[in-house]
């Protein structure tokens, strides 16, 4: 697989839908654009091909630039085009484009997707980097937040520069923040569903204040007003299972609330029901960071409801089937102390 590297932006950028950028982008690509600073601020998007606002918000942004330099070199990461024509987060005989970056594990081939990564990795840390932010959305409702992989200073405090709620995992494994963070600051940034105007604000004024800096801040001003969470379990549904979404579902393998996300970062008690399972024959997967199987300890069934066994916190629950299937169900998360140190 090409890395295409150019050090301008086509013209073509700045008015293309996102579905279109295959047009601009012949494949995944690095984008270096100079600054009057280094090293760069390192910029990735578009992992996933249904997530848009990273590419709307760097629209807008560099179209104040156009005639004026950048006030910090910055190098932008455009992934799955392929994916975004079709609005897919990835395409079918792909890999999750935010998997890929520890390349494969010892079950696995290696596909050109991992030497892809590997490409970039090289490239970008060859003139070294001031901060990695990488791009998403959700595919339900959630409050905008921060994911961080390894808990140090910069990391917390470059996340808190966007909101106060911060995640800290690390499961899955191959997330693009969780392998540049081995060479600086790096967080990934949740902003919201696609499209929405204000995560494509936020996102803007976000890189904008990260291009300013002259350095990671060594505090946060809103550090007592930061939540941490530790994202301890993730959980999916069998593979061939039917999954509805309406309390009501007819011949469904397992049902939940047409709203299920609205339960997201929100603190669920013991015994709360957060959904149903038609068919006796089947759980739901739970695991942990080490990827043990923990549903035992996390939920158990009375009847046809699924119950919680201890109280969570969930994030990133979904109401879109197609990513129930790809990538999961969501996660649950307990509060993680926040201290100064």
């Amino acid at each position: 697989m090409i890395l295409h590297i150019m050090d301008q932006l086509p013209n073509a950028f700045f008015n293309v839908e996102v579905h279109e950028l295959e047009e601009v982008f012949s494949g995944p690509s690095l984008v270096r654009l100079k600054g009057k600073v280094n090293p760069p601020l390192f910029v990735a998007t578009l992992l996933h091909g249904n997530e848009t606002t990273g590419i709307l918000a760097l629209q807008k942004l560099l179209k104040q630039y156009v005639d004026k330099e950048l006030p910090r070199s910055l190098t932008l990461f455009i992934g799955n085009v392929e994916a975004a024509k079709f609005h897919q987060r990835k395409m079918p005989d792909q890999p999750d484009y935010n998997r890929i970056w520890s390349g494969p594990d010892s079950s696995h081939e290696t596909l050109q997707e991992h030497v892809l990564a590997e490409k970039v990795m090289t490239t970008v840390s060859r003139e070294g980097i001031f901060a990695t932010i990488d791009i998403h959305n959700t595919s339900g409702w959630n409050p905008h937040h921060a994911c961080v992989n390894v808990l140090n200073k910069e990391n917390i405090n470059l996340g808190g520069l966007f909101a106060q709620n911060l995640v800290y995992f690390t499961r899955p494994r191959g997330v693009l923040a969780k392998a540049f963070a081995e060479i600086g600051p790096a967080v990934t940034i949740e902003a919201g569903l696609p499209g929405d105007l204000f995560g494509v604000e936020h996102v803007v004024s976000f890189i904008s204040r990260c291009l300013d800096l002259s350095s990671i801040p060594e505090s946060v001003d809103n550090i007592s007003e930061l939540n941490l969470y530790h994202s301890v379990a993730r959980l999916k549904v069998p593979g061939n299972s039917r999954v509805g979404f309406d309390r009501e579902c007819n011949s469904t393998d397992f049902c939940f609330m047409s709203d299920l996300d609205a339960l997201n970062f929100s603190e669920l008690p013991e015994n709360a029901v957060i959904g149903w399972r038609g068919n006796p024959n089947l759980k739901l997967s739970v695991k942990d960071e080490s990827g043990r199987e923990v549903g035992e300890s996390f939920i158990y069934y009375e009847k046809e409801e699924i119950r919680l066994k201890r109280p969570v916190v969930p994030s990133m629950f979904t109401t879109d089937v197609q990513i129930v299937h790809q990538d999961c169900l969501g996660y649950f998360m307990e509060r993680y102390a926040l201290t100064g140190n």
